[in-house]
């Protein structure tokens, strides 16, 4: 009887110290999924494993929210650019993963797209949630949309001229109907946290975490297929 209640005084007690981590996403599909499944999520468990972490995934301008309003401890999926947008906040040392080119996606028999000044007089749109504007040049009308899908079908029948996203999105038929020019390279994705004592403590713990599931091979298992292109032996080569 002495030994139960030992045990579970002691459960008691880590689940109490035990520090609670609130996680803020967009829905990414295999990367981070309702219910806090998804490669990104996964290596955020594997990293705060003492931790008691609640996630919220659903929409990148929710997720935003959240995090600004002081809401979440660490959003998911943020370029190093976005800092002007989320205030005071802090990066750690290694990247979330490594994402696609952001590309141009026109009609050739339509569209005439092979300059930036093309772009003139032409209607780019881009999903909302994203500022994908800063990557556009000047052009004549914008259109914000919530469904790449529909976009792409406004794209295909010209009532836009040209989706700016990624090359991922479009599907067999797509890739043969539509061109692409790049606007920018691929580019770093971040866990990011808050500039307190609380986010500095918690970016300090996800490097460590991070370092020792690149060195056990955890890592790889993790990202699994995704590995490769992440580049995350870039990150610990020797100077």
């Amino acid at each position: 009887m002495r030994l139960l209640i030992c045990l579970v005084l002691t459960q008691l007690s880590f689940y109490c110290s035990a520090e609670s981590v609130k996680v803020a996403s967009a829905h990414w599909r295999e990367f981070s999924e309702p219910g806090g499944k998804g490669v990104y999520l996964n290596l955020i468990k594997r990293s705060f494993d003492k931790h008691r972490i609640e996630f919220d995934v659903g929409s990148f301008a929710r997720a935003k929210r959240l995090f600004k309003n002081n809401k979440a401890d660490i959003l998911v999926g943020v370029y190093k650019n976005d800092k002007a947008l989320l205030g005071d906040v802090i990066f750690p040392k290694y990247h979330l993963d490594l994402e696609f080119p952001i590309v141009a996606i026109y009609n050739p028999r339509i569209t005439k797209l092979r300059h930036s000044e093309d772009f003139t007089s032409l209607t780019v749109g881009w999903y909302e949630e994203y500022a994908y504007d800063r990557f556009v040049p000047q052009h004549g009308q914008s259109y914000r949309f919530t469904d790449i899908k529909k976009a792409l079908a406004l794209l295909e029948s010209g009532k836009i001229d040209v989706v700016v996203d990624h090359i991922y999105n479009l599907d067999e038929r797509q890739l043969k109907i539509f061109k692409t020019i790049e606007l920018h390279g691929q580019l770093p994705i971040w866990l990011v946290f808050h500039n307190t004592e609380k986010g500095k403590r918690l970016k300090t713990h996800f490097e460590a975490s991070f370092e020792q599931l690149y060195k056990s091979q955890a890592l790889k298992r993790i990202y699994g297929v995704n590995y490769e292109y992440a580049n995350f032996s870039s990150l610990f080569v020797e100077k």
